[in-house]
Parts: C-alpha cells; sequence; structure tokens
C-alpha cells in the first residue's frame, strides 16, 4: 500500500526527509506526512508516475495549468 522508509530512500536518493520531498516533488510524486512526521507514499501513486502514466493532479476542480507569469509570459 505505501512504500517503506528503505524504498523511499532508494528511490530518491537521499536520507532526510527534507531533501526526499524536494526529489519527490521534482519527480510529480504525491507525498503527505503522518502524525510523525513520516513520508507516505502511494505504491500504486509511484508505480503510474514510474510508469509512464500522468499523475493524478488535484487543485479545487480544476484541471492543471502550467503558470506561465512564472517564465513572464
Amino acid at each position: 500500500m505505501f512504500l517503506s522508509k528503505d524504498e523511499i530512500v532508494r528511490l530518491t536518493g537521499k536520507k532526510t526527509r527534507h531533501t526526499q520531498k524536494q526529489v519527490l516533488d521534482a519527480m510529480g510524486i504525491t507525498w503527505k506526512e503522518n502524525g510523525i512526521g513520516e513520508l507516505v507514499v502511494s505504491r500504486k501513486h509511484v508505480e503510474r508516475v514510474l510508469g509512464g502514466e500522468p499523475g493524478e493532479i488535484y487543485h479545487q476542480g480544476q484541471e492543471a495549468m502550467p503558470n506561465f507569469a512564472a517564465i513572464g509570459g
């Protein structure tokens, strides 16, 4: 159901939560923190993302769009 701590280290190549979060964000992988601050990453989501299927992105009922203002467009 969820990746183990060791699997998250293997996936990200990082040992600290802060850097793991950065790598997961860059990979387009959604994560959550549980009540004791551990990262929770869905195995199914990772398989979808790494398998080439688009990740599920939710933005309050709107389709995700690029932020053209961030690049001056």
